[in-house]
């Protein structure tokens, strides 16, 4: 048998003892004999390799997701540009009005949540880092508590304690919204249908021993906790909180990638991501991460207005006849003239009949003969000011960052987001002819 002992010093060590009976020749028992090892080091060396057999399988795991994601992102995404840009449309319609209109919002809403679940997978496999800077955790911190105000029921008690004004991390803002509002989310769930309370506080942990205790590293960390007083966890959930698709929810009420993102983004934001939780008890997620020394940047400007066109003419290539339907419709109610092609040959064929003839190019990148970026390609060797925007639904999208004719070149995640469109198209066609021709020869050279 194995077992553990606790010696006099207050130490504890693991024991293999082995035992048998030593019987006279009419069977009665004479003495009893045998080993006892000290096996410490075996069991401690165990434990080390099943932590890192278990680290190498959700690595593993990891690496299935990104092979998931990248094979259902283009189709799936190519559904989704059809689906919202149509919808879209229809909306722009003011003599759509009641319940239809409302249905279509329905709609808008419930393809506006497929497009952040898919954003969720790709999150995993895409090897871009996110857009970070520098930003005040606890302004974010009271935003998402007014949204998670109007969405939880007033049952549940919500409480914000900013303990701290040195609260400035650099991280990408929309990655760290997803982390507030998924542990809040999350915390919700568990206080339903009794209710109870959610608190966020936010302090500063400059090396306390809480934080040693779980290794994580010495240093200034700006600590956010989100806990609840719901029913907790059983030890067998806690241990799998951060699987990926692990969900303790009833069907169609969760993904369980929540949890996992949280995990990927604070780890991948410097941080570390710790959770305790006691059965009946409640939970507390403790998020540590790096206070930045520089100060949070100034906010964006707001750009949400549509540019409009001025009838220039445009030629968009999508071998998915929704999309192209819906890509011609929407640029001509935008104020551009159209022109379609669904075959990336055919429309080679039309751009060098007339190369002078079109202002600018949308293509989709997966194609069929001739992809979206060696068309964008062509197309340079015949007309190099011409300015072209590829529209991808895969998580990696092309680089031209060697091509010759990058200063004209511009890649769109579908979904398509045509308020971002509009001000990139505007950019390219409004910069003067001179200035056009001055990028794309310098890109040449």
């Amino acid at each position: 048998m194995e077992y553990q002992v606790r010696r006099r010093d207050g130490t504890v060590i693991w024991i293999s003892e082995s035992a048998r009976a030593v019987c006279d020749a009419n069977g009665a028992v004479r003495h009893y004999e045998g080993f006892i090892d000290d096996i410490t080091a075996r069991k401690e060396a165990e434990a080390e390799r099943a932590k890192l057999e278990k680290q190498m399988l959700h690595a593993q795991k990891m690496d299935a997701i990104g092979t998931l994601a990248g094979g259902m992102a283009h189709d799936f995404n190519n559904i989704l540009c059809a689906i919202l840009g149509f919808t879209e449309l229809s909306l722009a319609d003011q003599q759509i009005k009641g319940v239809t209109r409302d249905n279509l919002r329905s709609v808008l809403k419930s393809a506006d949540r497929a497009k952040e679940l898919i954003k969720r997978i790709l999150t995993f496999s895409r090897p871009t880092d996110p857009e970070r800077r520098p930003l005040k955790l606890g302004g974010m911190l009271k935003e998402c508590v007014k949204l998670l105000h109007a969405t939880l029921p007033s049952y549940i008690e919500i409480k914000l304690d900013l303990r701290t004004d040195e609260d400035v991390v650099v991280a990408d803002g929309t990655e760290m919204h997803q982390v507030i509002m998924n542990l809040g989310t999350n915390a919700g769930h568990a206080l339903r249908p009794k209710g109870g309370r959610l608190q966020f506080e936010l302090d500063l942990d400059e090396g306390s021993s809480e934080a040693a205790a779980f290794s994580i590293p010495a240093g200034s960390y700006v600590h956010l906790t989100v806990s609840d007083t719901g029913h907790g966890m059983k030890p067998e959930v806690l241990e799998r909180v951060f699987e990926p698709f692990f969900t303790t929810k009833a069907a169609g009420r969760g993904t369980g990638l929540g949890l996992t993102l949280v995990q990927k983004i604070v780890t991948r934001s410097g941080g570390h991501v710790r959770v305790e939780s006691h059965e009946g008890k409640g939970t507390a997620f403790h998020v540590y991460l790096p206070k930045s020394l520089q100060p949070a940047a100034p906010p964006k400007p707001d750009e949400k207005v549509i540019l409009p066109g001025r009838r220039e003419r445009i030629l968009v290539v999508d071998d998915e006849v929704p999309v192209l339907s819906m890509m011609q419709q929407r640029l001509r109610q935008m104020g551009y003239r159209v022109i379609t092609r669904a075959d990336s040959l055919e429309a080679m064929e039309t751009f060098r009949a007339e190369p002078r003839k079109f202002d600018l190019v949308i293509t989709d990148h997966t194609m069929p003969f001739l992809q979206g970026s060696e068309l964008a390609e062509k197309i340079g060797e015949l007309r190099e000011d011409l300015p072209v925007i590829l529209m991808t639904g895969l998580n990696h999208p092309p680089d031209f960052t060697a091509s010759p004719y990058a200063a004209r070149r511009a890649v769109f995640q579908k979904p398509i987001d045509f308020t971002e469109l509009s001000h990139r198209m505007r950019d390219f066609l409004d910069r003067p002819d001179d200035a056009r021709n001055k990028s794309s020869a310098h890109g040449k050279r």
